[in-house]
């Protein structure tokens, strides 16, 4: 038997007064009771009971060891709840994720989860930065871009093209088809990217990444977060670069062209990652296996 039997069985010896009683209402050999107060009184080094033939009564030392112990009974029994909640699919789900991604994927299908499971509460963190699972308590991220930390956990989703785009309106401004040639460095013909993220970079210029070289313009606007670098984009103030599943939409809708399409994309690792935990309640499971699912179908979008 394991501690907290002991325990508990020396908590009902000393409420019943007999270790015949206990036995009888355990369903055990006495010598089962004999020995689980025994192997507390030998680790703990301390007579928890006087014994006599007719009584059982506890010592000075074992009512101040009793009441102890009956706290730590009620706290293992408070725990308990965890193992019930799981059951019963009751819990709470803390995930990260880029801002686009939550309010244009996750959000607008959430209640697809709800319909299996209505009594898990999921708490969305949606930054554009990189976010840290520890520090914010989250039990997964959604990552797009490289994975460097070792002591995740990571498991694919899918890998996306990151598109090079110019709003309607910038193109119709400029009025020019963009080549490649026209954007290198000192021949830009007045032509300006967006930038996105920059930190502590006054010097004027960003860059366009492909699979094979980088070019570097100009910019006049930089943003920190997807929604506003989209929205500056839309708006003519530059050329930009968004993954395909974001560009897409609005290609279609053509409020924004595909430019410099003869450079091979960078492609883009879009990944879950864990902590290392061996286990996951059947809810997380299941959100893990619905979200993945989801995410493919959305990120597949084609042109």
């Amino acid at each position: 038997m394991d501690k907290i039997e002991r325990l508990k069985i020396f908590c009902l010896v000393a409420e019943k007064q007999s270790f015949a009683q206990v036995a009888s209402l355990l369903n055990l050999p006495r010598s089962s009771i004999t020995y689980a107060v025994q192997s507390l009184e030998k680790e703990y080094e301390v007579l928890l009971l006087n014994r006599t033939t007719r009584k059982v009564n506890l010592t000075n030392d074992g009512v101040l060891f009793y009441q102890e112990v009956r706290q730590l009974i009620i706290q293992s029994e408070e725990l308990n709840k965890f193992k019930l909640q799981n059951r019963e699919d009751v819990g709470q789900i803390k995930i990260g994720l880029p801002i686009r991604m939550a309010t244009q994927y996750l959000i607008p299908h959430l209640d697809e989860f709800y319909q299996k499971y209505p009594q898990v509460r999921v708490l969305i963190h949606s930054n554009d930065d990189f976010s840290n699972l520890i520090e914010e308590r989250l039990d997964c991220v959604v990552r797009v871009g490289n994975v460097n930390e070792g002591h995740l956990i990571a498991r694919p989703i899918a890998q996306v093209d990151l598109f090079t785009v110019a709003s309607t309106r910038y193109l119709h401004h400029y009025n020019d088809v963009i080549h490649i040639d026209m954007l290198k460095m000192g021949h830009a013909q007045n032509h300006s990217m967006i930038a996105y993220q920059l930190k502590n970079n006054d010097s004027g210029w960003s860059q366009l990444v492909f699979q094979d070289r980088q070019i570097e313009l100009p910019y006049r606007l930089s943003v920190e977060d997807t929604e506003s670098y989209l929205q500056a984009g839309l708006q003519g103030l530059g050329i930009f670069q968004i993954p395909a599943f974001d560009a897409i939409p609005f290609i279609h809708n053509q409020k924004l062209v595909r430019i410099l399409e003869e450079e091979p994309c960078f492609k883009l690792d879009i990944n879950f990652l864990f902590l290392e935990r061996k286990y996951r309640p059947s809810y997380f499971q299941y959100f893990i296996i619905w979200l993945e699912s989801l995410l493919k179908s959305k990120l597949s979008i084609s042109l």
